[in-house]
């Protein structure tokens, strides 16, 4: 099974058993394990710490779905360098660092989106000023079209996200991907959405079609 989909049911099943005695959990043992790609041991490491992880990021980006994607990722990256294990110390520090990390690299990434935003904003309301902005309903055609020139897999993911309403994690397991695999469909489709909105609408691009993409 690929690791993406194995990830997505540790998330969709309900903890291990086998963690309910404290004294059957050698975090070692588990360590050199994982490093040899063993799953089960990976299995129980997640259930061990994905609940610490998540309530110690949750108080960082006071966001619920910014909390999963982070977690998640950092999951991702444990097996990632999972070769790296056995030379881990300190595995608890090691993780919480390494989950602190990832953290304050989103929140940065998220100040800057925002600023460029609220400068694209700035810049459109400037504009709209002195042009005759489109229709409403020429807006959303212009977003259709947009959607329509999307690959058939980023098409589905952006319509049960903006249209259905579902979560990342409802979508993933919905079309049967993972949760990174959902996150990367749904950027791609924002982005090109964007670009064709960009390049396609009037002088004046309205204010309401990037309330629509809320990224």
């Amino acid at each position: 099974m690929p690791f993406f989909d194995f990830l997505l049911t540790l998330y969709t099943t309900p903890t291990r058993c086998c963690l309910s005695d404290p004294s059957q959990y050698n975090e070692r043992e588990l360590l050199l394990r994982i490093a040899a790609g063993d799953a089960s041991a990976f299995s129980a490491l997640f259930y061990r710490w994905h609940q610490q992880l998540a309530e110690y990021v949750l108080r960082l980006t006071r966001s619920q779905c910014m909390t999963e994607e982070i977690v998640q990722d950092a999951f991702m990256k444990i097996w990632l360098k999972k070769e790296q294990l056995p030379e881990v110390e300190n595995f608890h520090a090691w993780l919480f660092i390494l989950c602190r990390n990832h953290t304050f690299n989103c929140l940065r990434q998220l100040a800057r989106n925002n600023i460029q935003q609220q400068a694209w904003i700035a810049q459109v309301i400037q504009q709209a000023q002195s042009a005759e902005e489109p229709t409403r309903e020429s807006c959303f055609t212009l977003l259709e079209e947009a959607v329509s020139q999307l690959s058939p897999q980023q098409r589905k993911v952006y319509l049960l996200s903006r249209r259905e309403g579902l979560k990342q994690g409802d979508i993933a397991r919905q079309l049967r991907l993972s949760p990174h695999t959902v996150k990367r469909h749904m950027s791609l489709a924002l982005t090109a959405i964007e670009t064709y909105v960009r390049m396609h609408a009037p002088r004046a691009l309205p204010i309401f079609i990037l309330l629509l993409l809320n990224r």
